[in-house]
């Protein structure tokens, strides 16, 4: 029982996290569109912000293979891989 509660935590404070970090390039590409300060020219932000977007978005469904795209396993990335490995252990 008590796994199951842990095991729920972590997928909520990995959804809260998540979200919060997969705001910062949705709120880059806003401004990018819409004529604002165009940060976004280095093909290395590029490719962190599209890994950022793709992962995050598929790690609310797919917790191992969105952990994994999350570049660079930040917080949020880590925490949907131990999300999947206490959910698939139990």
């Amino acid at each position: 029982m008590k796994s199951k509660k842990a095991t729920n935590i972590i997928k909520w404070i990995a959804w809260i996290y998540g979200g919060l970090v997969l705001l910062i390039p949705l709120i880059a590409l806003y401004r990018t569109i819409n004529g604002g300060d165009n940060f976004i020219t280095d093909w290395r932000k590029i490719v962190l912000y599209t890994g950022l977007i793709i992962g995050l978005s598929m790690a609310y469904k797919l917790e191992l293979i969105g952990g994994f795209i999350h570049p660079l396993l930040f917080p949020p990335g880590i925490l949907y891989i131990v999300y999947w490995f206490l959910k698939r252990n139990n």
